[in-house]
């Protein structure tokens, strides 16, 4: 059964992002945002540094579990205002749909499209047209996407991860 998304009055998305700095230094953060992208809540992680033995155990699946299990989940978890959607541009992150409930949608632009079977275009006709994908059925995309695409209609979607972008890097000072 899908999910039944609120009207657009109440509807909240958020954005996560993967910041890595220092090499080997990595931080998550979340921003929650009304329709309209204005911020409702913000969450950033310290920085989580691997230790060489976790790097010798955890090997290539290391990145994986520091960025789903150590930030992206309990991020989500922490939120007081819970998205209905949660963005993501980075592919290792929409794994965070296997442990937790709010439904994990990478967006990005048209041209850089990772998983091909659940895929819509989001138009405007004041941005560049983009994509959303995610590797499993999570209800109706096609909702996703229409409620997606009211935003659009006046708000830049990917703008709100350069903001949490930004952020991290004063908080790196």
């Amino acid at each position: 059964m899908g999910r039944i998304y609120p009207s657009m009055d109440n509807f909240k998305i958020g954005f996560l992002l993967k910041y890595q700095f220092d090499n080997d230094a990595i931080r998550g953060a979340v921003l929650v945002t009304d329709k309209e992208t204005k911020p409702l809540e913000f969450r950033v992680t310290e920085p989580v540094r691997p230790t060489k033995i976790q790097r010798t155990l955890y090997g290539e699946i290391l990145y994986d579990y520091i960025l789903v299990e150590l930030i992206a989940v309990p991020l989500l978890k922490a939120l007081k205002e819970k998205p209905d959607i949660v963005l993501i541009q980075d592919k290792i992150l929409i794994d965070v749909n296997q442990k937790q409930e709010i439904p994990t949608i990478q967006i990005l632009e048209q041209d850089n499209v990772t998983y091909q079977a659940n895929t819509k275009e989001i138009t405007s006709s004041k941005f560049p047209n983009l994509r959303i994908t995610t590797p499993e059925n999570i209800g109706n995309l096609e909702d996703v996407r229409w409620q997606l695409e009211q935003v659009y209609a006046s708000r830049d979607l990917l703008e709100p991860f350069q903001r949490i972008y930004d952020t991290c890097e004063q908080l790196k000072a």
